[in-house]
């Protein structure tokens, strides 16, 4: 029983599918089902009841899963252990995130990684959410942060970071002296605001309506929240965005909706594969500081 042969089959277990546990472990369909075959060969029991499309065990299958709970995890300590004290986390960690997280999260606290783990550098890709997903979903990254939450098959998904939308306009605009908006406050300003694949444009679809959105006028559109600030700064009348990317900015006042408009972001990762992914994960796991 070799450890491909146990994880393989843990796998399958916990996504429920072959194709889920391939997803999850970057590896093909028939090496998963090669990988199980050969554990109930060399076992010579079943692992799954038959008719329950691998999510549910015989009586021998939940033995074999709760030692190779232990085994993969005793593994996996065993990985992390030896590269602490060998001060082997090195290599290179790659994160798609959409605009808000990545211009004014993740640098903060990539920062604080970097002084711990000099030797792990950390390439951020800015985009927008949608981009950020296909990224993730196509392995051309190894963990995405975005403004949806998305689930996307043979991947985990954690809450990240709590974020509040406002409208913005200059500070000699007659409703900077506003305390908050309600939507028919809206579709008397003229505005610039975000692409079709931005999350931020997603919640206010949802959150406003798409009716009431749609009926905004917007033919200014930018992928990123820094250049909605920049255009308002420079004449436009008014936007959306995140709170946070109007800090610095003391020409701009941020209003609240009433209610105040919330939305997350989600942090959606593929299988660990090396003790760098690791590290990078369990520091960004632990919350924004």
């Amino acid at each position: 029983m070799i450890f491909r042969q146990l994880e393989s089959f843990i796998a399958v277990l916990e996504k429920g599918s072959i194709s889920g546990a391939a997803a999850s472990l970057g590896i093909s369909q028939p090496a998963v089902s090669k990988h199980v075959a050969k554990l109930e060969e060399e076992l010579g029991v079943k692992l799954f009841k038959r008719g329950h499309k691998c999510s549910v065990l015989t009586p021998e299958g939940e033995i074999v899963y709760k030692y190779a709970k232990q085994i993969h995890k005793s593994l996996e300590d065993v990985a992390r252990e030896v590269a602490e004290s060998s001060d082997q986390f090195t290599g290179e960690v790659r994160i798609s995130a959409s605009s808000i997280p990545g211009d004014f999260v993740l640098p903060g606290i990539l920062v604080q990684f970097s002084r711990l783990y000099p030797k792990v550098a950390v390439d951020v890709i800015i985009s927008d959410s949608a981009t950020a997903l296909e990224s993730i979903v196509s392995r051309k990254v190894d963990i995405a942060i975005i403004g949806q939450e998305r689930h996307p098959a043979g991947f985990e998904i954690h809450p990240f970071y709590n974020d509040e939308l406002v409208t913005i306009v200059k500070n000699t605009h007659p409703y900077s002296l506003k305390q908050s908006l309600t939507q028919d406050d809206l579709v008397d300003l003229g505005w610039v605001g975000r692409t079709s694949g931005s999350g931020t444009r997603k919640v206010l679809e949802s959150s406003l309506g798409q009716g009431v959105y749609r009926n905004i006028p917007i033919n200014l559109r930018f992928g990123h929240a820094s250049a909605v600030v920049n255009a308002v700064e420079h004449g436009a009348e008014a936007g959306i965005v995140s709170k946070m990317a109007i800090r610095g900015h003391n020409d701009i006042v941020g209003i609240p909706f009433d209610p105040p408009l919330k939305r997350s972001f989600f942090l959606i990762h593929s299988a660990v594969s090396t003790s760098a992914m690791g590290v990078l994960l369990d520091f960004l796991l632990e919350g924004p500081r």
